[in-house]
């Protein structure tokens, strides 16, 4: 996991504990090492959240890395749901939800506002009368197409 992901969840209150322990992994595997990185990167479940901050918090200092901001955190975490989808990583409805969530809790880019449509569209799919009979395949290549055009345009999210 990110950095700035993990500020994501922490700004937003999501962050679990392993999603630390993960974080530790992350970073060795990106050939940083101190020894509290080490101790954080084996921890098992369960874990405790007291204790797992607390080596997170020695980690930062000793690495001397800096708290990034919310906003430009809340852009890579965008960032990277678009590039899940397009490398297929996970449930692309899912992901769709989740950039909903984000781009209407930290962004008012018109262009950023198709994703309500999209999640209504996924409602009604779900949920709904389904009037218009799309299917899931309609949707994930709706997705996609938008996701790819977002990418593809100059919204400054990386």
């Amino acid at each position: 996991m990110d950095t700035k992901i993990l500020y994501y969840k922490k700004f937003e209150g999501s962050v679990k504990s392993i999603d630390y322990v993960n974080w530790a992994i992350h970073m060795l595997e990106k050939d940083f090492s101190t020894q509290s990185l080490n101790i954080l990167s084996s921890f098992s479940e369960p874990l405790n959240i007291f204790e797992v901050e607390d080596y997170f918090s020695r980690i930062i200092r000793e690495l001397s890395l800096q708290e990034p901001l919310h906003e430009e955190c809340a852009k890579y975490y965008l960032y990277d749901l678009l590039s899940k989808i397009i490398n297929g990583e996970e449930d692309v409805l899912e992901i769709a939800y989740e950039i909903y969530y984000v781009t209407r809790e930290h962004f008012n880019n018109e262009e950023l506002s198709v994703w309500y449509d999209i999640s209504e569209k996924i409602d009604d799919y779900r949920y709904g009368d389904n009037i218009t009979k799309i299917t899931k395949g309609d949707l994930i290549t709706a997705i996609v197409s938008e996701v790819k055009k977002q990418l593809n345009s100059n919204l400054n999210l990386n």
